[in-house]
């Protein structure tokens, strides 16, 4: 009985090296492979999708918790605060962005439910172009434009359709790199997320967390 206790812990691994071992960073999501993924090149399933790394992942509880204190779904939310256009559609950040590479942007382009019913299909690909196009004030190319819609079982506001859309603007016009940057700043002086994550973390009103 000595001898097999001996063996045992000779050569059971310390327990606490897999309490230790480091949590799985989220790679980002290079420009080629966010066009394999919106053109239908790859999946979900393949791994192609991107996703949220954990900050973004802890601020999204966060937001979801701050709405269910206040009452109100985030379908609610996004129908009250988002700059709906006449035309029915609001180009916005993301608030959670995915995990992507550097000089890539993560907006949402919404679809008000009242005149882009959720049973209903979207308006075509060239549509969507032309929407971005009038409020980014340039020709969208595919070079620094993508957008695709998640799939229903990814779908976080299912109540609004919604498509992904991801920006490089380094590579866009100046005139649409400049216009994504006032929407970015009229966004963030009217989301009363921000200001209120901004007063949770002692920030003022000019100042992201």
């Amino acid at each position: 009985l000595i001898c097999a206790v001996i063996v045992f812990l000779l050569f059971s691994p310390p327990q606490h090296e897999t309490a230790m071992e480091p949590s799985p960073i989220m790679p980002a999501s290079s420009w080629p492979a966010l066009a394999k993924y919106a053109f239908g090149r790859t999946s979900v399933a393949d791994g192609g999708g991107p996703q949220r790394g954990a900050a973004e992942e802890a601020r999204y509880e966060a937001q979801k918790e701050w709405l269910a204190a206040r009452g109100e779904a985030p379908h609610e939310y996004m129908l009250r605060i988002a700059a709906w256009g006449d035309d029915g559609m609001a180009l916005e950040p993301c608030l959670v962005p995915y995990e992507l590479d550097s000089g890539t942007e993560h907006w949402i382009l919404w679809f008000h439910p009242e005149r882009f019913p959720p049973t209903q299909d979207l308006p075509c690909h060239d549509f969507i172009r032309e929407r971005i196009a009038s409020r980014l004030h340039a020709v969208v190319g595919e070079e620094w434009a993508l957008w695709y819609e998640n799939p229903p079982s990814k779908r976080s506001v299912p109540a609004i359709r919604h498509l992904h859309v991801f920006l490089r603007l380094v590579s866009a016009p100046e005139s649409a790199a400049r216009a994504a940057q006032a929407l970015r700043a009229e966004w963030a002086q009217r989301s009363e997320w921000l200001a209120a994550e901004r007063e949770a973390h002692g920030l003022g009103a000019g100042r992201m967390p």
